[in-house]
């Protein structure tokens, strides 16, 4: 049975050589759970949905310059950076953060692998301390900028950034355990 990184590795070795069925089956595939990320950052459905087809359209034209071997992780990195310059540009939009605001779950059968892959990564993030929880999801999930979080958490940068830096080595070493 082939795994979803492996079927989205395939569906770019394809969009690479403009196979438009392909990018119809990587947008099917991950258009929800990218909106949803998007959504995370900005937190209005119409931004999210114009940052979503602006992005779909540099994963076509820019597909030949990805890795092949984190496709997901480089089409979420490709989503957030697109919110978080939409925020810059246009100031912040989403909600105060809260502490409680997890990562939401994957909803359908087609989703079986994204939802195991969030209950993972959910409960990984929930066993990092508080400070490094805070200061990744600030980041990662809410688009803040480091001096933002400066503000927010009322610690020095450099704290901010070892709180990050060292949250990431154990979020890693969590889920591939």
């Amino acid at each position: 049975m082939i795994t979803a990184n492996e079927e989205l590795q395939m569906l770019f070795s394809r969009i690479k050589l403009k196979d438009k069925k392909a990018f119809e089956r990587l947008y099917n595939r991950t258009n929800r759970r990218l909106y949803g990320l998007l959504i995370k950052i900005v937190a209005d459905r119409d931004i999210a949905a114009e940052l979503l087809q602006e992005g779909y359209l540099k994963i076509w034209f820019t597909a030949d310059h990805s890795p092949v071997s984190y496709p997901w992780a480089w089409m979420c990195q490709l989503m957030r950076n697109l919110a978080i310059d939409h925020i810059r540009q246009h100031g912040r939009l989403h909600p105060i953060f809260e502490e409680n605001d997890i990562l939401p779950e994957a909803k359908g059968n087609n989703e079986t692998d994204a939802a195991d892959d969030l209950s993972i990564l959910n409960r990984c993030l929930y066993s990092l301390a508080q400070e490094k929880r805070q200061a990744i999801k600030l980041a990662y999930i809410h688009g803040y900028s480091h001096e933002e979080i400066v503000e927010r958490l009322a610690h020095p940068l450099g704290t901010i950034k070892s709180w990050i830096r060292r949250g990431l080595k154990e979020l890693k070493q969590c889920i591939d355990a």
